[in-house]
């Protein structure tokens, strides 16, 4: 084999675990779980095959901790709310430590950006501030999504409903809910848990100014508004021990601003990476579509870079790579330690392998119908049984209480 791009398939040490390489699968979102929340066969066969291609740790796709306060974000989420859930996980972690590497649950609250159809009666979405998102739910609105899926019949777009400010006691019953879904997680027999502050959901809303309009301890300065974030973690720290893994992911665009920039750019991520500094976790996930782009006019250094030295922490970098040659100037230039891989191994689970071989290779362009049915492990789930979800397009309906 050729020795290819040895900063980005040199070991590295995350917390008390070794990783074999620099190589993470970054969360990706599937709607593929049960209509209540319980992972299938169909989740272990998909990841089990992501483990066997070369990856050096699995970041799980965003699930719900708990089914309170808005906490469930889209249909056919994966949740980590009970035991069914728990037991439910659990053929996917043992799938995926058959082939010898970590795999972390990534914990995430809907915030303003919940579908509408997963709220119940009466309720109405928290977020930082009262504020109301001018997105709509992802894939609702595309004909190819809906062949996939076997969805028929008419499909509007699904828009968000608007959300009011969490109280501080609510706040403080969120953070309990990501302590309780990542101690459950734990049992499930994950390796860590990371925290979604990232992309749009409930504590994007804080970190992201132009949301977070706050003027308690929750908001009004780069400390403040990283405030809730940290308080979650540090319960999330003192729910499953000093040995388990923990992550944040943080971004600057999300779900319903895919354009989206901090206000303040560079500044201001330092000031949030100081924040972070004695934060009780293990790692920094960066997510956006391009990890090099700052989108900021005033500086070039990309912003896992000016995070990862305001911290001192470990930092993920997500987005935009798709070759070794990406993933070695990640490393090798110390903008970031591991490359999280997202879109790639949707259709080439064996990615790293085919990079570190150095061989050209002609890749499958991304398409969704590789997140609806994607390449399998069979050994881990088959038949795999997969049916067409029981989504109902009205979304002024709402879950009965």
């Amino acid at each position: 084999m050729a020795e290819q791009f040895e900063s980005a398939f040199s070991s590295f040490q995350l917390g008390k675990y070794k990783l074999k390489n620099r190589i993470v699968m970054a969360p990706l979102t599937r709607q593929s779980a049960e209509a209540d929340g319980t992972p299938t066969d169909e989740m272990a066969a998909y990841y089990a095959r992501r483990a066997r291609g070369g990856v050096a740790m699995i970041i799980s796709e965003g699930t719900y901790q708990n089914d309170e306060l808005g906490c469930k974000g889209y249909l056919s989420q994966p949740g980590c709310a009970n035991a069914k859930h728990v037991a439910g996980w659990r053929k996917t972690v043992d799938a995926v430590h058959a082939q010898n590497i970590p795999i972390i649950l990534q914990l995430m609250h809907g915030g303003r950006v919940t579908d509408p159809r997963c709220l119940f009666e009466g309720q109405q979405p928290v977020s930082a501030s009262d504020s109301h998102s001018p997105g709509w739910v992802l894939y609702t609105d595309s004909d190819d999504e809906k062949n996939d899926r076997g969805l028929s019949g008419e499909w509007p777009k699904v828009t968000f409903p608007p959300a009011r400010a969490a109280s501080e006691d609510e706040i403080e019953r969120i953070a309990e809910g990501f302590a309780e879904g990542a101690a459950r997680g734990i049992e499930a027999g994950f390796d860590g848990v990371e925290l979604h502050g990232a992309n749009g959901y409930f504590y994007y809303q804080f970190i992201d100014t132009k949301q977070n309009k706050r003027t308690d301890q929750y908001g009004g300065s780069p400390e403040n508004n990283v405030r809730a974030a940290i308080l979650a973690c540090q319960k999330v720290r003192d729910a499953i021990g000093p040995d388990k893994i923990i992550t944040l992911r943080l971004s600057q665009d999300g779900v319903d601003d895919f354009t989206g920039a901090w206000e303040g750019g560079v500044d201001y991520a330092k000031a949030i990476g100081e924040a972070l500094r004695d934060a009780p976790i293990d790692a920094l996930h960066w997510s956006s579509f391009d990890w090099s782009d700052n989108k900021d006019p005033n500086s070039d250094t990309p912003m896992p870079q000016v995070l990862k030295e305001a911290s001192g922490l470990p930092m993920i970098a997500n987005g935009g790579i798709a070759e070794g040659e990406h993933a070695e100037h990640v490393v090798a230039s110390g903008a970031a330690d591991l490359c999280a891989v997202g879109r790639p191994l949707f259709a080439h689970p064996d990615w790293p392998y085919i990079v570190r071989a150095g061989e050209t290779y002609n890749w499958t362009e991304f398409d969704r119908k590789y997140v609806v049915k994607p390449s399998y492990d069979y050994a881990c789930g088959y038949p795999l049984n997969l049916t067409a979800p029981n989504w109902d397009p009205d979304f002024s309906k709402r879950r009965p209480k």
